[in-house]
C-alpha cells in the first residue's frame, strides 16, 4: 500500500530525532563544552569557601519536630539562636521538644497540626506571622516510613497516607509560605528527602515514590525561581538510613551501621547554612549512586543485594511474595 506524504506513519518520518534549529542546539553544545570546566573550577572554590550564613533572630519553621530528626533540626537551630517553630500532629511530642527549648531559654511556638489539612496550614501561618513575623526558612522533616510490597492489595490506605504525608503536605506547605518569601525576595525551603530519592529500593515503594517526588518537586521549583530571578534558596537533603527511630530501624536490613541522628543532623544544618542545594549524607553516596545508575541491570541488581538496604516484610507482604514468586 502507497502513502501521501500526508498520509505517511509516523515510524517512517525520522526528522523528530533532530533537534527544530540543529545550529542554535549544535552551536549551544559547543559553548556548553567550552564553559564546562572554568565553571566546575568556580563551583569547587566555592564549595571550599562557602561560609555558614546566620540564622541569628530568623524564625524557623520545622515539621515532625515530636521527634527524631525532627527534634535534633528544632534543637539544633534553636541553639544558633533561631525562633523555633514546631509543626506535628503528636502533640505530646511536640510539646516535649518546645519545652526542651524553652527551658534552654530559647523562643518557640508549637503546633498540633495535620499538614496535609491546606486550611489548618493557612490558619497556623497566620498565627506565626503575627507572634513572629514572617518565616526565614521552611524545613519539611515530616514523613511517614513503612514498607509495602507493590501488589498488596491490603496496603492501598497506606500508600495514600504516606504520598499525603510525604510528597503532597510540603506541596501545600511550600504553596502556603513561598508567596511571602517571593514578596521579599528572601528565605529558604528545605526539603528532607532521602538517599532512596535516587534510587529505586524495593519493599518501601510508596515511601521511594513519596521521596522521588519530593526531589523532582524541588528540582522543578528551582527552575521556576530562577525563571523569576528570585533569590529564595531551595535545598534537598537526602541522608542514609539513621538511628532516629529503634521502631523503624529494627526492621531494615542494611549492609552499613545507620548514621548517628546527632551527626546527621548536623550534616544537614551545615548543608543548610550553606545554602547547598542538594546534597546526600554521607556527601560521597552521591557519586557512587551516579555511577551505579549507569550499571547494566543484572549489576544493579548485585549491588543492591551488596550494598542497599530494605525493610522486613510484614505478614501480608511475605503471603504475596509466596503467591507470585517463580523459581
Amino acid at each position: 500500500m502507497k502513502y501521501s506524504n500526508a498520509e505517511k506513519p509516523p515510524e517512517d518520518n525520522k526528522n523528530f530525532q533532530m533537534p527544530n534549529d540543529p545550529v542554535k542546539v549544535f552551536g549551544s553544545l559547543i559553548l556548553l563544552v567550552l564553559i564546562l570546566l572554568p565553571n566546575y573550577i568556580w563551583a569547587g572554590i566555592q564549595c571550599l569557601l562557602a561560609r555558614r550564613k546566620k540564622v541569628n533572630g530568623q524564625v524557623i519553621l520545622i515539621t515532625g519536630t515530636a521527634r527524631g530528626l525532627g527534634r535534633e533540626l528544632a534543637l539544633a537551630f534553636h541553639r544558633l539562636g533561631a525562633k523555633i517553630v514546631c509543626v506535628d500532629r503528636d502533640g505530646d511530642g511536640n510539646a516535649v521538644t518546645a519545652e526542651m527549648i524553652r527551658g534552654d531559654g530559647g523562643t518557640v511556638k508549637a503546633f498540633t497540626l495535620d499538614i496535609t489539612d491546606r486550611e489548618k496550614i493557612r490558619s497556623m501561618h497566620e498565627s506565626v506571622k503575627t507572634d513572629f513575623g514572617p518565616i526565614d526558612i521552611l524545613v519539611n522533616n515530616a514523613a511517614v516510613v513503612r514498607e509495602n510490597i507493590y501488589v498488596n492489595p491490603k496496603s492501598d490506605k497506606l500508600i495514600k497516607e504516606i504520598i499525603d504525608i510525604n510528597l503532597l503536605a510540603q506541596f501545600w506547605m511550600n504553596k502556603e509560605i513561598l508567596p511571602s518569601m517571593l514578596d521579599r525576595n528572601s528565605g529558604q525551603i528545605v526539603a528532607i528527602s532521602s538517599l532512596i530519592s535516587l534510587i529505586g529500593t524495593h519493599s518501601l515503594s510508596a515511601y521511594v515514590a513519596s521521596k522521588w517526588g519530593v526531589t523532582g518537586m524541588m528540582e522543578s521549583l528551582d527552575q521556576e525561581l530562577n525563571m523569576l530571578h528570585s533569590k529564595v534558596v531551595l535545598t534537598t537533603a537526602c541522608p542514609y538510613f539513621m538511628d532516629s527511630n529503634t521502631e523503624i530501624t529494627k526492621n531494615i536490613n542494611i549492609s552499613f551501621p545507620a548514621i548517628p541522628l546527632r551527626i546527621c543532623c548536623d550534616k544537614i544544618v551545615d548543608g543548610i547554612l550553606k545554602n547547598r542545594k542538594v546534597f546526600t549524607v554521607p556527601s560521597y553516596l552521591y557519586l557512587l549512586i551516579m555511577f551505579y545508575k549507569i550499571l547494566p541491570s543484572n549489576l544493579q541488581y548485585y549491588t543492591q543485594d551488596l550494598f542497599g538496604g530494605s525493610y522486613r516484610y510484614g505478614k501480608s507482604d511475605y503471603e504475596i511474595l509466596k503467591k507470585y514468586q517463580r523459581e
